[in-house]
């Protein structure tokens, strides 16, 4: 996973989920870290983490930041 990075991350499965499925909508390909830990140890720190190929980040950036994502 060299070239994966992080674009997004939530403490919300659901919330996280719907912008991976956005994105992956618009063709970039994305996968989701602690996801797993998430739902096994809800109260265990850290967040899910919404990952991107490096050449998408700044497309991936942009989409989730016109459908309100992020700032």
């Amino acid at each position: 996973m060299d070239n994966w990075k992080i674009l997004f991350t939530s403490n919300t499965p659901f919330r996280i989920n719907l912008a991976k499925t956005y994105l992956e909508s618009e063709g970039i390909e994305a996968l989701l870290e602690n996801e797993l830990v998430y739902y096994v140890y809800s109260s265990a720190p850290g967040q899910i983490k919404l990952l991107v190929k490096e050449q998408d980040l700044e497309q991936g950036a942009k989409l989730l930041m016109k459908a309100g994502y992020i700032n």
